[in-house]
């Protein structure tokens, strides 16, 4: 027998949009045709993160990032403005740009 998912109003918390504070104004871009063969092309050159490498440690990536984000005026798809990183790293990283 199928369950319902009952939804109860809660009227100290503050109403929010559905997916308030998720990037998808950039949904297409990271569904492009495009940026999945740069990504795949980054990653095959540079299959290690570059974060990890810079502090001396051996680790594969996973994560092709943009080192200024498509946000901010970064290009989106400039292999300059790319480095591929671990799921740590970048995690760090976009904690510490939000």
């Amino acid at each position: 027998m199928p369950v319902l998912k009952m939804s109860k109003r809660r009227p100290w918390l503050p109403e929010r949009k559905p997916h308030e504070g998720y990037r998808h104004h950039n949904t297409a871009f990271y569904q492009s045709a495009a940026w999945r063969k740069l990504r795949r092309v980054k990653l095959q050159r540079n299959p290690m993160c570059e974060e990890c490498e810079r502090r001396g440690r051996i680790t594969p990536a996973q994560m092709v990032d943009h080192i200024v984000p498509i946000n901010k005026g970064g290009a989106p798809l400039d292999m300059h403005n790319l480095q591929s990183l671990c799921n740590a790293c970048h995690a760090r990283k976009s904690a510490k740009d939000k």
